[in-house]
């Protein structure tokens, strides 16, 4: 079902970068809509630029560095 649900999503793919102290990490996500892929991308990205949960919490509040989306 997961799978499926996954492969289904048409709406938006969005590249998302984020930088948190000096660490940077772009994704590519795609989501329903551009708001629901950037914040998954955002969220995403801030886990493998983070240590600990206080990191992940700052990092969670910033907006990404920059994000290019596009309809599919």
């Amino acid at each position: 079902m997961i799978l499926y649900q996954t492969l289904s999503i048409s709406g938006v793919e969005c590249e998302v970068c984020v930088a948190f102290e000096g660490r940077t990490k772009c994704l590519t996500v795609r989501g329903e809509d551009e708001v629901q892929a950037v914040q998954t991308g955002r969220d995403n990205a801030c886990s493998f630029v983070t240590v600990g949960r206080a990191e992940a919490f700052r990092c969670a509040g910033m907006p990404p560095s920059s994000t290019m989306c596009r309809r599919l």
